[in-house]
């Protein structure tokens, strides 16, 4: 996998480990090329868990500081690239602004795989919603300017898991058809998490990810469509 690029393209730290943790700590020991967009520090999120009490001023270089550790620890060598939008003021950023930067980063990286939010954003979040929106322009985008064939999947969960965590989503995001068993990094996912100790719902997701007795990564391949019935249990497929 040593000539393969991979792009996650997110709204907030720890969007990217809820996503992918697993299959990343797996694909960077494989020698995948990883990158992560995020558009903004979280500076709208948690202040804190199990008594460890931060102050709004603080939580961004918090959330960075979290995130870039995670990031060592899933063996991800490039570090975070921050779009330096607000939490919760991506949705209210001109589009076309938000689209040219994300390209810009695919334009430098070369990912052959992309992965991001659908359009729901899996929890409405305005910030997931509006990346989907600029993630998939400026994937087509660099789509029509590559040589190559990149491939773009969304996040997805199966409708089990969509009623476990009471999520109102359908369509492509509750439609995998790429199951990844990540059983072998699966307890890394579960401590990465763990490491954004700034943020309940990360502790929350961790807590329920230690009774799954079924350890996979899930996503839905938005472009190239798949013909009907297709599914393949790597991101990497022919």
């Amino acid at each position: 996998m040593t000539d393969h690029v991979l792009l996650g393209v997110f709204a907030h730290p720890d969007d990217e480990t809820s996503c992918s943790a697993a299959l990343m700590k797996r694909y960077a020991a494989g020698g995948v090329d990883i990158h992560v967009i995020t558009a903004t520090r979280g500076e709208m999120g948690a202040l804190g868990t199990n008594g460890k009490v931060i102050t709004r001023e603080e939580l961004p270089k918090v959330r960075e500081a979290e995130q870039r550790a995670v990031f060592e620890y899933l063996g991800v060598t490039n570090p975070p690239i921050y779009l330096d939008y607000r939490d919760q003021d991506v949705g209210n950023a001109n589009r076309e602004d938000v689209v040219l930067k994300v390209l810009a980063v695919m334009e430098r990286v070369r990912p052959d795989i992309v992965l991001s939010f659908g359009r729901t954003g899996l929890s409405k979040h305005v910030d997931h919603i509006a990346m989907h929106h600029a993630t998939l322009e400026a994937f087509h985008r660099y789509r029509a300017l590559s040589s190559g064939e990149p491939i773009l999947y969304y996040w997805a969960l199966t409708p089990t898991l969509v009623a476990q965590f009471e999520l109102d989503i359908e369509g492509p995001e509750a439609a995998p058809h790429v199951f990844i068993d990540v059983s072998e990094t699966w307890y890394a996912k579960i401590q990465a998490l763990r490491m954004y100790t700034s943020q309940q719902d990360a502790q929350d997701i961790a807590a329920a990810m230690e009774g799954f007795e079924e350890k996979y990564e899930l996503f839905h391949q938005a472009y190239p469509p798949l013909p009907d019935g297709a599914i393949h249990n790597d991101l990497f497929h022919d």
